[in-house]
């Protein structure tokens, strides 16, 4: 079943609020078991994108909707046709209407999502140009398809849409992306119950780097090709129009915070973890820290709900705590060797601070207490002090105030939240 147009508007509003999470990448393949929402959400990514740079977005389904609808509602000549019959890309490049530096890559002739296309050798050089150009590559496939293996072993990673974790656990994924709610309901639940329901990781062708390198930067005169089209490259150079704004939601519920309980432990802090994923429900970040249903052995793993920019709320899996950056890095490694990040990917952040939710615990109670809060619905998790006593935390920040949404639902758990420095070490 089609999803009607309303709907489809509110996943692409899921694709815009995510693409900041992705301005690192230059490639990823957006899947998901209903290909026109994983479609949907790829055009939001992509739109979002474009204000910043150029970006592709490739239709390996077969005329999605959304996709085809953005190419201009026509039949086209498309990726399936340049692996078939080696045409360049500047063939089949069509530009979205209302933004230069966006362009779509019809599916082309039918069949497209076969072993041949997906699994076509000549995607690795399109990726290497891509992320030579500064550019990005956005390609929207199916969960099942063959040859996917292949095409997201090319890329930087995927973005999952409204899939079970399971469907996905053997590739290195970016981010998540869960059902959207109505906008009267997108804020932190009032009771840790309702948070785990409602919110719960150069060339391909001749042409191919040339082409994005060309249109990387606008030169002032001149003319350049676009899909067979030509535009003055001074009109190109004019600001883009800023993509529409999701619906406005209401105000993320959160609390006033005092000061760091424990200012006297700043230069002790366990300030350095890695960043896993971010997801737009805790569920979604979640996934990524468990293995069948089970908690991954992960160090000090916990998921902070931050709020971004417009007030859109993101749930950021982050793992381990180190005073001093080389044991992220090393960690960072490790997940990448493994494969449970895609090299380049993941990323080491300062976080020094988090909620401070139990201090003095028993070595001995520590599992126990964390069992408790994670049936509460928070992420809580242990770092072992020097007096061989532990500190119970939940999440971990950046700054004192991105620890506000959080603190909703530990006071809502009949705890007083406060923050603090993070201190001890791993177990």
């Amino acid at each position: 079943m089609v999803p009607a147009g309303a709907q489809l508007e509110s996943w692409e509003n899921e694709g815009r609020r995510l693409a900041p999470q992705l301005e690192q990448n230059a490639s990823i393949v957006v899947l998901g078991e209903n290909t026109q929402l994983a479609a949907a959400v790829a055009v939001g990514i992509a739109r979002a994108e474009s204000a910043r740079r150029h970006v592709a977005l490739g239709d390996l389904v077969g005329d999605s909707a959304p996709l085809y609808v953005l190419a201009g509602g026509e039949d086209a000549i498309g990726l399936a046709d340049c692996l078939r019959d080696g045409l360049p890309l500047n063939d089949i490049a069509r530009p979205a209407p209302g933004c230069a530096s966006l362009f779509v890559l019809p599916a082309g002739t039918p069949p497209v999502a076969t072993e041949f296309v997906l699994g076509h050798e000549r995607w690795a050089k399109l990726v290497k140009g891509f992320a030579r150009a500064g550019a990005l590559l956005v390609l929207v496939a199916p969960l099942d398809a063959p040859g996917l293996d292949s095409l997201v072993a090319a890329t930087d990673g995927v973005v999952v849409v409204d899939t079970l974790p399971a469907r996905v656990k053997r590739f290195p994924v970016l981010a998540t992306v869960d059902m959207p709610e109505p906008p009267a309901a997108v804020r932190v639940a009032a009771s840790p119950a309702r948070w785990i329901v409602a919110a719960a990781l150069l060339l391909m062708f001749a042409s191919g780097a040339g082409w994005f390198a060309m249109h990387r930067q606008p030169l002032s005169g001149g003319r350049t090709s676009i899909g067979g089209a030509t535009a003055s490259t001074r009109d190109r150079a004019k600001p883009l129009a800023a993509p529409p704004e999701p619906a406005a939601l209401l105000p993320i519920d959160t609390v006033r915070l005092g000061a760091v309980v424990n200012p006297a432990d700043s230069a002790m802090a366990s300030r350095f973890a890695v960043e896993v994923v971010a997801a737009n429900t805790f569920a979604g970040a979640n996934s990524v820290l468990r293995n069948d249903g089970e908690l991954s052995p992960f160090p000090a793993a916990t998921i902070s709900p931050v709020q971004l920019g417009g007030g859109t709320l993101w749930y950021k899996a982050v793992v381990g705590a180190w005073r001093v950056r080389g044991g992220a890095d090393s960690l960072l490694a490790a997940l990448r060797a493994s494969r449970v990040v895609r090299s380049e990917n993941g990323l080491v952040v300062r976080v020094p601070y988090a909620l401070l939710l139990a201090d003095s615990v028993a070595r001995e109670m520590v599992a126990h207490e964390v069992d408790v809060w994670r049936g509460r619905g928070i992420t809580a998790y242990a770092l072992l002090q020097d007096d061989g006593s532990a500190r119970l935390y939940a999440g971990a920040f950046e700054t004192p105030a991105q620890a506000a949404p959080l603190a909703a639902s530990v006071r809502d758990a009949g705890t007083v939240p406060v923050v603090a420095f993070r201190t001890g070490r791993m177990f």
